[in-house]
């Protein structure tokens, strides 16, 4: 009759077997971790885009300055969209013909001469020393009307003044002026800075104009909802509807 094994024999033989399962793991995680890279590579940060600024869009449109100068020898006058022109202020400002389907029929930063007058291309001058900017834009535009441009609407889109952003407001209002932009204006803030409508006036429809274009609401209340003044903003208060 065979003889179990004795104890010491099968205990070598479990060592064996339990040192070779450890070898087979350690070789195992070897092989893994030459596979596996130590660390994940990072991902770039992805920002989203930003708007440009003002100037930056000034240089990407051709022909048009970042700042109002006609020229090197442009000298820097203090302005207020209240005061009068005179030498050495230059104007950003373009005109438009028709209100429907508007043509630019002018645009140019031009500086006011010695005897205060505003080239306007091929058109000729305008005098303007000495005037308010409302009168200012009337005289302009009377100088495209008698160049013949008058079968349709001529509007002249006032920008700026020595880099003074502005807006203008006429109509039906205290007294027809140009104010200054100021952050997150609205329509109902422009109007209340120049004192709102005429005392006594019933009339409630606005008109705003932008690029020679038209825009008309049938209140204060709906064009502030609706509309975000910009610098050249032409806004009239309707005297009649």
């Amino acid at each position: 009759m065979r003889q179990p094994a004795s104890r010491p024999l099968m205990t070598r033989v479990f060592s064996v077997f339990l040192s070779a399962a450890i070898s087979l793991i350690l070789c195992s995680c070897s092989m893994i971790k030459s596979i596996i890279p130590h660390s994940m590579p990072k991902l770039p940060k992805i920002g989203l885009p930003s708007l440009p600024s003002r100037n930056t869009v000034a240089r990407l449109v051709p022909g048009m300055s970042e700042k109002d100068k006609a020229s090197a020898e442009d000298p820097d006058i203090s302005f207020t969209s209240r005061g009068t022109l005179g030498y050495g202020h230059t104007i950003r400002l373009e005109v438009y013909e028709g209100t429907r389907s508007p043509d630019r029929i002018f645009r140019g930063i031009e500086m006011i001469n010695t005897e205060g007058n505003l080239a306007l291309g091929s058109v000729g001058t305008a005098h303007v020393g000495g005037m308010r900017l409302p009168q200012a834009a009337e005289a302009i535009a009377t100088v495209f009307r008698l160049a013949g441009r008058n079968t349709r609407e001529i509007t002249v889109q006032i920008i700026s003044v020595e880099n003074v952003e502005v807006v203008s407001l006429n109509g039906d209002v205290q007294e027809p002026e140009f104010i200054p932009v100021f952050k997150n204006m609205s329509v109902k803030q422009a109007v209340t800075v120049t004192g709102g409508r005429k005392t006594g006036s019933t009339s409630r429809g606005v008109y705003i104009s932008r690029q020679g274009q038209r825009h008309f609401f049938t209140s204060l209340e709906s064009a502030n909802h609706k509309w975000k003044p910009v610098a050249g903003d032409i806004i009239t208060l309707s005297p009649d509807i």
